[in-house]
């Protein structure tokens, strides 16, 4: 089993993204063609001395969240004439409007804005109490039932986070959709800084998955840095009640043959190593043990 690897060489360039700390490029295959996807290189680490794996991540999650009927961009491996990377298939709807958490909690007291800052880290305002008050009145991503509740998939996504290590959370990083005045929360995107990705290779081998993944901090939200991922989603779950609970039991019940198919094509497609294939199991086995403890 492998992964595709779209060409995407001859699409059109529609413009750059503005956020983030990388140079992102939105692309179409035709020039009337509205479904617009986000092209992402390959990420290397300080002075291109190590390869990051932003980018297995971000496809593996796309994967996984497809499995958990979890709303989330669709991810899929990429390569742009000698460039490699991936593409992930812009979550704003046509005719919509996409506003960022950041841009929402600019409206509470006390909250700086983000925006301009790539490590947003202990971002006082940016708490479950205010996203709650946020999505309160919003429907659910598109393709959800509308009985779900906005906050409860909210708490979704900090369940997914905390099983595949996602520690970038931050306020840019979730959205609310907006058309004419009915709002939805959006898909989750941009999970490139889970599973270890910025771990280097050489690194590896002197590792413990279970340490790593007891380590994960919501550090993107107010006093994360004292909060685990685990416990932040737990808390997300236990206020929002049974229909976040949902997520959880979806973890549990997760299939780990699944997961080594995943695995094994992600390593046949990108080349991963095997200490970086068992490195990434091992932390999704442990959180998911984490979350159903």
């Amino acid at each position: 089993m492998k992964f595709d690897v779209v060409d995407v060489s001859d699409w059109l360039v529609i413009g750059q993204e503005s956020e983030g700390a990388d140079p992102k490029l939105w692309l179409a295959r035709r020039a009337d063609d509205k479904e617009l996807w986000l092209y992402k290189s390959s990420k290397f680490g300080l002075e291109t001395s190590y390869r990051r794996y932003d980018d297995v991540a971000e496809r593996l999650a796309s994967a996984l969240a497809e499995d958990l009927g979890l709303p989330a961009a669709r991810v899929e491996f990429a390569g742009r004439a000698s460039d490699e990377g991936i593409i992930s298939r812009n979550v704003r709807p046509d005719g919509w409007d996409l506003h960022s958490g950041d841009v929402r909690l600019s409206e509470y007291p006390g909250y700086l804005s983000c925006s301009g800052d790539d490590r947003p880290k202990e971002r006082v305002g940016h708490n479950l109490a205010n996203i709650r008050s946020i999505l309160n009145g919003c429907g659910p991503p598109p393709g959800l039932p509308a009985e779900c509740s906005a906050f409860s998939v909210f708490a979704g996504y900090l369940v997914f986070d905390a099983w595949i290590a996602n520690t970038d959370r931050h306020a840019i990083n979730w959205a609310v959709l907006d058309h004419d005045g009915e709002q939805r929360l959006a898909p989750s995107f941009d999970h490139g800084s889970a599973l270890g990705s910025g771990v280097r290779e050489a690194d590896l081998a002197g590792q413990d998955p279970v340490t790593f993944a007891g380590r994960g901090k919501a550090s993107r939200f107010e006093g994360g840095r004292r909060q685990t991922l685990v416990d932040l989603a737990l808390l997300a779950v236990e206020q929002a009640g049974a229909q976040a609970r949902d997520w959880v039991d979806r973890v549990a019940r997760y299939d780990l043959a699944r997961l080594d198919d995943l695995l094994d094509a992600a390593r046949n497609t990108m080349r991963l190593s095997e200490v970086r294939r068992t490195f990434i199991r091992g932390i999704l086995e442990e959180n998911q043990r984490r979350l159903t403890r």
